[in-house]
This record gives structure tokens, sequence and C-alpha cells, in this order.
């Protein structure tokens, strides 16, 4: 049975509800209050300037918006895509973090390691309170350490300079000995 809607709103009694078990079509669902949907609505498309309200709000297509605005968390099990990702909280993340360009920030915290197979390049300071292991170690400044530096290689450069001991328990072998102060051995200087 076709209900021709138009009819019964002209008929002047359109304050009672319109209910039926079958489709109802039209070009357009006009409405000053709210549409209430117990089940599914299926659209191709859901244009809205307001709120989109819902327990579980599904897509199987892109969800496009200005903004996602939301008290809780945003979950996906594929990739995020983004030009940037800006927080006043922290990024917590269990796998690896991943970039093709500078990571760039105030300080970078870590209990672990820091591991690199590129220069690690910074205008400021690096501070490690436990060990720094690599290749070689490479400045046209100064190395500065309150413990000690140990190396299991040749330590090369222009002068060692030290208000403390040089110890060795192998050879010191070098072309002179200069020294303004005292040379003093417990076995033979040849």
């Amino acid at each position: 049975m076709i209900f021709d809607v138009s009819t019964y709103l002209a008929s002047g009694t359109n304050t009672s509800n319109i209910i039926t078990s079958a489709n109802v079509s039209g070009g357009n669902l006009l409405s000053s209050g709210q549409v209430s949907v117990a089940g599914n609505v299926t659209a191709n498309n859901i244009n809205t300037t307001q709120s989109v309200t819902g327990t579980v709000i599904s897509a199987s297509g892109n969800v496009t918006g200005g903004n996602v605005n939301t008290g809780g968390q945003v979950v996906a099990t594929a990739n995020v895509s983004g030009g940037n990702l800006t927080t006043a909280g922290q990024v917590s993340a269990t796998g690896n973090i991943t970039s093709a360009a500078n990571v760039s920030g105030g300080n970078i915290t870590t209990a672990g390691l820091i591991s690199a197979t590129a220069s690690v390049l910074t205008g400021g300071v690096i501070v490690a309170t436990g060990n720094v292991t690599g290749g070689n170690l490479i400045t046209g400044g100064v190395v500065s350490a309150s413990g000690n530096l140990s190396a299991t290689g040749n330590v090369t450069g222009g002068n060692l300079t030290t208000g403390g001991l040089i110890t060795a328990t192998g050879n010191i072998d070098g072309a002179n000995i200069r020294t303004q102060g005292t040379v003093s051995a417990a076995g033979n200087i040849i």
C-alpha cells in the first residue's frame, strides 16, 4: 500500500505519528526537531554542520572532518598519517618510532638505548649517566669526563693535557721526553 504523506499533511490532522512497517521513500527528509532511529542509518554521505552523536559510529570509507575531538582515545589498527603530530602530553609507543626526517625537541629521555647508523647532530650537549659506546669519538672541541675514559684501541690527539697522573702498564713510546719537573724511575732509563 502506498501512503500519500502530502494528502495526510494537507488534511490538517498532522499532529499524530506516521507509523509504517514498510519503507518511507522521498526526496528529502526535513525536520525542525530530531530524527531518532533505533536501528542502523545507511547512507552514502552524512552532511551536517552539527554534531553526530552515537555509541559507535562506523564507516567503511573515509571520514573527513575539520577536527576530531574526543575525551577518550583515538584507536587505529593501521597507520595514522598526517602532516604533524602535536601534543602537550606524551607520545608513547611499544614499538619503534621511525622518521625519515629530523626529530626535534627539548630533550630525548630514555631508560634504554639511543641507536643511530648515521650521525647524531646537536648544537647543545649530549648528557649520559651511563656508558656511551661508539666506534669513534671525533671532536674539534674538548672531551671532558669526571670519571674514566676507557679505550681498547688507540687514542690519537694533538696534545694530552692533565693536572693529574698518566698511568700506563705498558710502554710509553715517544721521540722525546720534555719536562720542567722531575723524571723519576724505579728501574733503568735507557
